[in-house]
């Protein structure tokens, strides 16, 4: 009976100190600097949270990341997933990466709302440029690989096939899509470059994983190009 009293006691003081149930526990200071260190280019690191499941109700869900390049300092990650659904612009008309709506979601609504205070003071702020545009470079915490990137950082086509998650398809990325390789699920994701033959076009990778911006040019007003983030992240943190 005793014993009883004594538990029911520390479980009244641990509700009282986490009345959630501890459910969030972590979800403020979930920065694992370790880890971060630890990863080799090819792997897979845990690093914010976005919706993902599309279940509102469960809570936002961790972002996985692609480690591209490790330097002393800093490491260069890309979503694994298409996150999100987006266009390049919201209006058909001749943009530049540093003006498209895509740069302002990135380093605004999604930056804000993926990332907590101590993740956001370790995301770099990089010089970016769209390939085309070399004196209208932008310092961005979130951005898009460029097709240059896209072709130096994967091995092949195939590396660079991208699935969506749940959230990401109901936003509007297709599951079906004639260019997709039989029975996968990859979808085509965008890149900030230009299209080179087109005014109103960006370039984007294919759901077979070809680099776009020759042969393949996505209207800028595009509303089924799936988003997958990238960004340098400081490990001296």
């Amino acid at each position: 009976m005793k014993l009883k009293r004594i538990t029911i006691f520390l479980l009244a003081i641990t509700l009282l100190l986490c009345p959630a149930g501890c459910k969030n526990k972590g979800k403020d200071n979930r920065l694992d600097m370790d880890a971060l260190k630890a990863a080799e280019v090819g792997s897979y690191i845990y690093f914010g949270e976005y919706e993902q499941d599309n279940n509102e109700s469960t809570g936002k869900e961790a972002i996985e990341w692609l480690v591209l390049d490790k330097q002393e300092d800093r490491m260069l990650v890309v979503s694994r997933y298409g996150l999100d659904c987006q266009p390049y612009n919201t209006e058909l008309k001749e943009v530049t990466w540093e003006t498209c709506s895509l740069h302002d979601w990135l380093n605004g609504e999604f930056f804000k709302e993926a990332f907590n205070s101590e993740e956001k003071d370790a995301i770099l702020l990089s010089t970016v440029t769209d390939d085309a545009n070399q004196a209208h470079d932008t310092a961005d915490r979130v951005f898009l690989l460029s097709t240059w990137e896209a072709e130096i950082y994967f091995a092949d086509n195939a590396a660079r096939t991208c699935s969506s998650t749940p959230y990401c398809y109901a936003q509007g990325a297709p599951r079906k899509d004639p260019m997709k390789i039989e029975g996968s699920d990859t979808c085509m994701w965008w890149l900030r470059s230009p299209a080179s033959f087109y005014d109103d076009c960006a370039a984007g990778v294919s759901p077979k994983g070809f680099v776009g911006g020759n042969g393949l040019g996505i209207m800028y007003d595009c509303d089924y190009c799936a988003v997958r983030p990238a960004m340098w992240i400081d490990l001296k943190h």
